[in-house]
Formats: C-alpha cells, structure tokens, sequence
C-alpha cells in the first residue's frame, strides 16, 4: 500500500539511498466476470464475504529511493473461493482463484511532491469455475500468466505533522498483456518514528485479459478493491 510513499529525509544527502520494507493486508472485494470456453460466471466478492472467501493472502513491498529516483517492488499473494446460488438452489455458480500479482516499479522525481512511474506487472492466474444447472455440472479450469507495461504518476504531500497523504494512479496493458490494466493506492501514513511508521489506505488493481479459443479460451474481466493497513520499517 505505502510503498510509493517516499521517506522523509530532512538533513540527508540528496544523493543517499534509503530503504523501507512494508507488509500489509487488504480487505479486497472482487467483482467482474471471469470465462473458460463457453462457461461463464459472473463474480461478485463483497468485502463482508471477502474472509469467508479467503483461503489465504500475503502482501509485503520493498523501496529504495534517494532524492530523484526510487525503485520498487511489490508481491501479492490470494487464494479465494466462492460460490453463490439461486433462492430454490436450481442454479449455481463457484469460482476458486489463485492469483500472484508481482509489481516492479522505476520512479523520477519531477516535483519535491510528485513523480513519474513505470512499471511491469506480473500476473499469474489459476481458475477453476463451476456452474450447475438442476443436476447438471460443469467445471473447467484453466493457468494464465502475462506481464503487463504501465505508466503513471505519485503524488506525495505532508498534511502536518507526522502525517503524509499518498495518491497513485497507474495505466497500462495496450494489449501487449492485457487489453487493459489500471491500478490506484490512495493511503494515509503516520511516522511514529524515524523506523517505524503505519498507514492506512485503499487499493484497485483491474484488469481485462483475454486470451485462446475455443475450449481454451479464457477471459478475465476482473477488478479487486478495498481497503488496507500495513507497518513499515525504514533502514
């Protein structure tokens, strides 16, 4: 989450390289539409479900930064399963999603508050969709990885105090992945002291990837969202 946010360097040298490790947790609602060949489920995870469907998730980021560049990396790690059904249960729809989402991202400074970004993100998908129909079951499962560009800028300005306010927003894909990736962290970060700080936040990672046909056909429209809170050590 606050790993786009710089750390403060009063009384340093521009030059210098400082470093801030972060982990995190995101309460993410999932919602879009995932298809496998011909069998299609819609997907709607809110948050208050998210932890029924949660199986297991990590997140942790690594920065490196001096006064004009920054570098950093950012690994997220969910297993979700879901299902839903009509009021008679006639009909059912589930989804089991393992996702990897690996995020490398170059920083130059334009401004003391802003700067220019460009990252490649990893994606690495593996689904399982299940739809029934009175006694009839379908279930289909598929991998899909790509590797998506993207642009985008971080705006960071200091709201009093030990306070500081973070906004990113990103844009990419131009199917040479995905047809379309976009992503935004907005968050809040307090610097308890100078190596400890802990922040709160909210988190959209979207994307429409499309690929195959036939029975390998797989599309993914999908967008993850919510809010997140996490700890950060600076060295």
């Amino acid at each position: 989450f606050a790993a786009c946010s710089p750390l403060a360097h009063a009384q340093q040298d521009p030059g210098e390289w400082r470093q801030r490790v972060f982990v995190y947790g995101m309460g993410a609602a999932i919602e879009g539409d995932a298809q496998i060949g011909n069998v299609k489920v819609p997907v709607d995870v809110s948050i208050s479900d998210l932890f029924d469907a949660l199986k297991f998730g990590a997140m942790a980021a690594y920065r490196v930064e001096n006064d004009v560049w920054s570098f950093t990396g950012d690994v997220t790690y969910m297993n979700l399963g879901w299902s839903a059904q009509t009021q008679q249960g006639r009909a059912s729809s589930g989804l089991d999603v393992e996702q990897i989402t690996v995020m490398g991202t170059a920083g130059r400074r334009l401004t003391p508050h802003l700067e220019a970004l460009f990252s490649l993100a990893y994606f690495d998908l593996s689904a399982d969709l299940q739809v029934r129909v009175l006694q009839q079951r379908t279930e289909v499962s598929r991998d899909a990885s790509w590797v998506d560009p993207l642009v985008g800028l971080n705006y960071v300005v200091p709201i009093g105090g030990k306070w500081t306010y973070t906004l990113r927003g990103d844009v990419g894909g131009f199917g040479i992945g995905s047809d379309l990736t976009w992503h935004m962290i907005t968050t809040f970060r307090r610097q308890n002291t100078q190596r400890f700080a802990w922040y709160l936040g909210y988190r959209v990672i979207a994307y429409d990837y499309e690929d195959g046909s036939g029975r390998n056909y797989q599309h993914y429209d999908l967008r993850q969202h919510g809010p997140g809170a996490g700890i950060a050590f600076s060295f």
